[in-house]
């Protein structure tokens, strides 16, 4: 006879995700996969395709506009495989014009300044800035020049270029036809560049808590590190790492995004659970019914959703 329940059914343990903070070291296993290739690297069928050409919105001293966006991701895994993640750029096909008239330029080594309209039209450097090598000259995409650092530290490419007797060996630059492939959705070139080398690259991990309360497993992209930081004993040795995530923090950027205690060491994160009290909550009642709130929506600031 009937109890009026089913069958009792074993309960299957999903997998347990981790979560870390601090610097490591990674070697690049894929670049914009396509989907039956990241059906190889999760191990297991997707229900997307991905997609990596957009549109995004800019705004600067031109004004506002939408234009061309490409996604570039780089799948990462350390050593060991034990950390999995990915690195993603964003590579917009315009310029960024600075409210003082000055436009983002970047040379053949994949340095960056600001330069006047008639400055680079001309090829000349104002007479405070002659530490700036001219060469190759051109202004920059939004985003190309944090690839660009990405690349150059993978490769170990010389910092000194004026030491150099040929300087073509610190050359880190992509060329408009190149740009052109990209945007067409060929990264061959990238491809190429990664798969002729057996470095790491050393990058800040860090833990983004979405609008809904997930957490994700993030890098911090403006700013990488050579394979052999990691291991120097070097005092300071993130000091430059740390300014640049506090500017970027102090901008606005990965506001929400914990990247763990000032030595940057690996560490598991752990959540640490906040005690509700009247100052933190939007109700004196915790038993009340929650309402909904305005951060409980999803975050849309990622084109693709991701």
């Amino acid at each position: 006879m009937s109890n009026g329940f089913g069958s009792s059914q074993e309960v299957q343990e999903g997998p347990v995700v981790k979560y870390y903070t601090g610097v490591e070291n990674f070697k690049v296993v894929a670049v914009n996969p396509s989907k039956e290739e990241l059906e190889a690297i999760y191990g297991r069928e997707l229900n997307f395709t991905p997609e990596y050409i957009g549109e995004t919105d800019v705004e600067d001293g031109d004004g506002k506009r939408v234009v061309p966006q490409y996604r570039i991701d780089l799948y990462l895994a350390n050593e060991d495989n034990s950390i999995t993640t990915k690195a993603q750029f964003y590579i917009a096909d315009t310029h960024h014009l600075s409210a003082t008239g000055k436009y983002k330029v970047i040379n053949d080594f994949g340095r960056t300044t600001w330069l006047t309209k008639e400055d680079i039209q001309s090829k000349t450097l104002p007479e405070n800035m002659q530490w700036f090598n001219p060469s190759g000259l051109k202004v920059a995409k939004r985003g190309e020049d944090h690839l660009i650092d990405f690349l150059v530290n993978l490769l170990n490419l010389p910092y000194k270029i004026e030491e150099l007797s040929d300087v073509s060996n610190a050359h880190a630059y992509i060329t408009s036809e190149n740009w052109a492939k990209i945007f067409s959705g060929d990264t061959s070139l990238l491809s190429g560049i990664i798969n002729n080398t057996n470095n790491k690259i050393g990058l800040l991990l860090g833990v983004k808590t979405k609008a809904d309360g997930k957490l994700v497993q993030t890098v911090y992209n403006r700013k990488t590190l050579r394979q052999y930081t990691k291991s120097s004993n070097r005092a300071g040795k993130y000091s430059y790492l740390a300014k640049d995530v506090a500017a970027s923090k102090a901008a606005g950027a990965f506001g929400n995004v914990e990247f763990g205690d000032d030595d940057y060491e690996i560490r598991e994160f752990v959540v640490n659970p906040t005690a509700i009290s009247a100052e933190n909550s939007n109700q004196t009642d915790v038993f009340a019914q929650a309402s909904g709130a305005q951060d409980e929506f999803a975050d849309n600031s990622n084109w693709m959703g991701q």
